[in-house]
């Protein structure tokens, strides 16, 4: 019962009609008089049982089935979240019959074949429908695959998707691309890309979480017996209907059983070895065994005829010199003939038909002299990799059907660790002592332990872990474990997020720094203070075979604590001796005048209008036009617009609540007086600094006037570090809505979408004051500039908010209380600026500037918001300054996605705009060949087919300028950063463009 879908329909039309329109479709398309259907939804599969008073015509069902499931897409008749059907089982019985009389299948996939077959057999029709759909799964077609692994699961109640994926081979140049081939693969043609390696995600989903052994096998046997070409692995989740989480992970193996065969044989396995020779002559009809004596491999060939010598040799000899097996120097092959040796590999023929010698490569090149066991007695991890996979698999044929147990092996110090997995996770009992034993035989000289841990393909982190120490050790000092990929072949492949979360992490081996030992060394001492530990992310407690006690915690823990505090005491008392003599020895300062009683200070009301005065003035400040600017001899003549008076910004008297964002709290002071004086402007520029200094509003207004819209207003609220978050959050929360301009225009780049990086100033505004009293939504009607930020809306936020006052209110009281008994603390004030004053601090040269850190401009925003910065880009100089910093170590690109938070952030802002009429232009703003390397270009090509897409998809208009001025150097301040000429250039070619959706006043 458990594996029922909850969609099971029953008895007349008329008491299911309403629920579902599936069976009243059946009713009529059946067209039986006097017959019941009833009908199940289970996995992919949907069951219908007719009955009747006498038993329904089978032939009649099947063919009215067909002809109507040929006109009608099936998922139209089913609720939304239904798993796509594949199959339709049918059964007819008479009423009162316990058992169905009789059973057909339709595969819903190949309609076209029933009806061309309607007349033939039923069975012949099936039996060829499978085979051509199994033909269609072994070419790596997703949908034939899903059908191929249903016929398994739907037992279970479980339904399959399939998509497949492609990625570049790790060797080859460039970053791997990734493309869903689920709508390529149309035509029945091999999969065979030649520079391509794909991987299949499989989704199973139930209305139940079934146990992962029931499933695990049989799924990586049914992939595995594909043998799909070209395929690395799949990836398999299994989930709940209607949760996005997966339940558990599978990663299956599927390198083909001959490559596997070939990689083994190259360790110079004789199994490997002697079925590879039995495939190479199969057409011969001559069976080959093999066995090795010293360091020649003895090979027979026999059948009832003897075999033909120079056919065989061909077919076997350049098998055997491509392989070059380990260790094996030499070949012998004999021919007979008569019925094959119950057990060949006892003993060598005495009399062969004939013999043929071959030398092969392991006879003259020295790296292939020695045999794996010799190589693994030396410490070779590969062929101890190799000879414990041979161990713990010892029967090949289930190895090879389901991939059997995976080795892992890490060397750290004079620890092995060995990570195992499988489709289903190895026994401790059976793998851990194994494993432990047979390395303990090796005696490697550098080896001290071992540690074995065992998971389930797929996972990150073990389900147990074993360890012997082979002498004893300091059991006070946990030992750190290596991370494990999830495949040995692709260790620097993390699996992607695909339905659900699945991460592994890279591992590589290198050699350990003079930093990282310095670092090891400090965790060891601090471990042996018991106080701390080595935290192990990957491994649980490791078994040992040694066991010590540890002395409690907690009585380290006290001695420690007083230490500390005894300490504390004394640097305060000895800090108090040195620096109240220093204090002393100042001059007092002279009295001054009693402060009068401060007045109630207002924000400053900037006047943002023309002063009479200037009009007549043809140089005025605010008279329209643009400045021709020569800053130096040499320098090539640049236009920018004339410079506009500063804003004078006091945000400590502002009556806002603070956003720990000091230029988000001035721009907000700044735009509010802005709107009191002059309205909402026209155009509102919104973004970060490379907006703020990359768009000049003066420039844009006028250019706005020659094109025939006089009058514009336009404001840039461009803000340090803001992403897409932090403009959504300004647009759609902290302006009021009567005061939102008529368009918006988001300038800014890849940064402010990236998700993979964090975003600090997005988080320091959410956890500031400010943002615990904005509402959800920007109010309709704010006449007074604090009613937002007085009254909040939620009842979350006012607890939020008295618990967080009561908390700064106690730790007030503790800082008074505990000051009380400090020597210093009543002096804390005059020590820091005896320090200040008696330390000079330098910076430390940063790789490259951080642009939104920098203070370079402070101060300069004028009252239309902008930064202009006149600095000119030099690359010969900024560079031998400023190291050059590759993208592949750039911040602002690392773990590159455009799938997450910002572009959620992107579609809110979108679908508010557009609720709202107000158009928005998302603009990618220039940036300077030199910053343009291969890695930064290829991330801005993809950030530009993500923003194309989503313009379409959200309907806002999208301006590319990325390459518009990458040559011109003058333009920029520093490689990613416009200045003031810049922003002249980027203003006037906005207010030219004809596809921006202005609006006239």
């Amino acid at each position: 019962m458990g594996n029922r879908s909850t969609y099971t329909l029953s008895s007349s039309p008329q008491t299911v009609g309403s629920r579902l329109p599936l069976l009243p479709w059946l009713y009529r398309v059946i067209g039986i008089p006097h017959t019941h259907l009833q009908v199940r939804l289970r996995g992919n599969n949907l069951y219908i049982l007719a009955e009747g008073r006498n038993r329904p015509d089978r032939s009649l069902i099947f063919t009215h089935l067909v002809r109507a499931f040929s006109k009608t897409e099936i998922e139209t008749l089913l609720p939304p979240s239904q798993p796509k059907i594949y199959q339709v089982i049918l059964y007819g019985r008479k009423i009162g019959e316990s058992r169905p009389h009789w059973a057909d299948v339709i595969h819903l996939a190949q309609l076209d074949r029933y009806l061309e077959n309607l007349d033939d057999p039923k069975s012949e029709v099936t039996v060829a429908i499978e085979l051509a759909n199994l033909g269609m799964a072994r070419r790596g077609r997703p949908d034939a695959i899903a059908r191929y692994l249903s016929e398994s699961l739907t037992s279970l109640g479980v339904a399959v998707r399939a998509s497949v994926k492609s990625a570049a081979l790790p060797e080859e140049a460039g970053m791997p691309q990734t493309a869903n081939l689920s709508s390529v693969l149309s035509s029945t043609a091999s999969l065979t890309p030649q520079a391509l390696l794909n991987r299949l995600w499989v989704v199973c989903e139930s209305a139940y979480s079934p146990d992962a052994t029931l499933l695990t096998e049989t799924i990586a046997q049914k992939l595995r017996d594909l043998e799909l070409d070209g395929f690395r692995d799949a990836i398999v989740f299994s989930r709940v209907r209607g949760e996005t989480e997966p339940e558990w992970v599978l990663r299956v193996d599927l390198t083909p059983p001959q490559e596997m065969l070939k990689d083994w044989a190259r360790w110079g396995d004789i199994e490997a070895l002697t079925r590879l020779m039995n495939n190479a002559v199969r057409d011969q009809g001559v069976e080959i065994s093999a066995t090795l004596m010293d360091i020649t491999l003895h090979v027979t060939a026999q059948r009832e005829n003897p075999p033909e010598k120079q056919r065989l040799f061909a077919a076997i000899a350049p098998l055997i010199d491509t392989i070059a097996p380990q260790g094996i120097h030499s070949m012998a092959v004999y021919g007979l003939s008569g019925s094959p040796n119950p057990m060949p590999h006892l003993s060598i023929p005495d009399s062969p038909v004939w013999v043929q010698w071959m030398d092969l490569p392991a006879k003259e090149h020295r790296a292939l002299s020695e045999s794996t066991r010799e190589l693994a007695k030396q410490g070779d991890l590969s062929a101890i990799a190799f000879l414990l996979t041979r161990q713990l698999n010892p029967n090949l044929d289930h190895q090879l059907s389901t991939g059997g147990i995976r080795l892992q092996i890490r060397q750290k110090e004079d620890l092995l660790h060995i990570m195992t997995d499988a489709p289903i996770c190895p026994s401790q009992s059976q793998v851990g002592a194994k494993v432990a034993k047979y390395i303990r035989g090796l005696n490697l000289p550098e080896v001290q332990g071992v540690r074995v841990y065992g998971r389930r393909s797929g996972q990150k982190r073990p389900l147990w872990s074993y360890g012997v120490d082979f002498l004893t050790r300091d059991s006070f000092i946990p030992e750190a474990t290596p991370e494990f990929a999830a495949s040995d072949a692709y260790v620097g492949d993390l699996l992607t997020k695909e339905p659900g979360a699945l991460t592994v992490p890279e591992f590589e081996e290198t050699e350990p720094s003079a930093w990282d030992r310095i670092v090891e060394a400090l965790q060891g001492t601090l471990a042996r203070t018991r106080i701390f530990t080595i935290e192990s992310e990957t491994a649980p407690n490791t078994a040992r075979a040694t066991q010590s006690t540890v002395p409690s915690e907690a009585k380290a823990a006290i001695v420690w604590g007083i230490l500390g505090l005894l300490l504390t005491v004394q640097a305060d008392w000895l800090l108090g001796q040195f620096v109240k003599p220093l204090l002393a020895s100042k001059p007092a300062p002279t009295a001054s005048p009693a402060p009068q009683p401060q007045e109630q200070m207002t924000l400053p009301q900037l006047s943002l209008q023309k002063t009479p005065g200037f009009e007549s003035i043809g140089s005025g400040f605010t008279q329209s036009g643009s400045t021709l600017l020569t800053p130096g001899s040499g320098s090539t003549a640049l236009l920018a617009s004339p410079l506009r008076p500063k804003a004078a910004i006091d945000t400590s008297r502002s009556p806002y609540p603070t956003f720990n964002a000091p230029q988000l709290d001035e721009k907000f002071i700044l735009y509010r007086q802005y709107v009191a004086q002059n309205g909402a402007p026209d155009v509102l520029i919104v973004g970060s600094s490379r907006a703020m200094r990359g768009i000049d509003p003066v420039v844009l207004e006028q250019t706005l006037a020659t094109q025939g819209y006089p009058g514009m207003r336009v404001f840039n609220f461009g803000i340090n570090g803001a992403t897409v978050q932090v403009v959504d959050l300004v647009v759609r929360r902290l302006l009021a809505s009567e005061k939102q301009p008529r368009l918006i225009l988001f300038a800014d780049g890849l940064r402010a979408f990236n998700d993979g990086r964090p975003d600090v100033t997005f988080n320091a505004i959410a956890s500031s004051p400010g943002f615990r009293k904005l509402p959800e939504i920007a109010v309709e009607s704010a006449p007074n500039p604090t009613q937002a930020f007085t009254k909040p809306l939620e009842t979350l936020a006012r607890t939020q908010t008295t618990v967080a006052d009561r908390y700064q209110s106690f730790n007030d009281q503790l800082l008074q209380q505990v000051g009380q008994l400090s020597t210093v603390w009543s002096d804390r004030n005059k020590l820091q600026t005896l320090l200040k004053s008696s330390l000079t601090f330098s910076s430390i040269a940063s790789s490259e500037p951080d642009p939104e850190s920098t203070i370079e401009g402070a101060g300069l925003i004028d009252i239309n918001g902008f930064l202009p910065i006149s600095n000119r880009f030099n690359p010969v100089t900024y560079y031998q300054k400023f190291s050059r910093v590759p993208g592949e170590s750039d911040a602002d690109y690392a773990d590159f996605n455009l799938d997450g938070v910002q572009t959620q952030a992107l579609r809110s802002l979108a679908q508010y705009t557009k609720s709202q009429d107000i158009p928005l232009v998302v603009v990618n703003l220039p940036l300077t060949e030199q910053y343009l390397d291969p890695y930064r270009r290829e991330r801005e090509q993809q950030f530009q087919q993500h923003l194309m897409r989503l313009s379409g998809e959200l309907g806002f208009t999208y301006r590319d300028l990325l390459e518009n001025w990458k040559n011109t150097p003058d333009f920029f301040s520093d490689p990613s950063h416009l200045n003031r000429y810049g922003a002249y250039a980027v203003a006037a070619h906005l207010g030219k463009d004809p596809l921006i959706p202005w609006r006239k006043r």
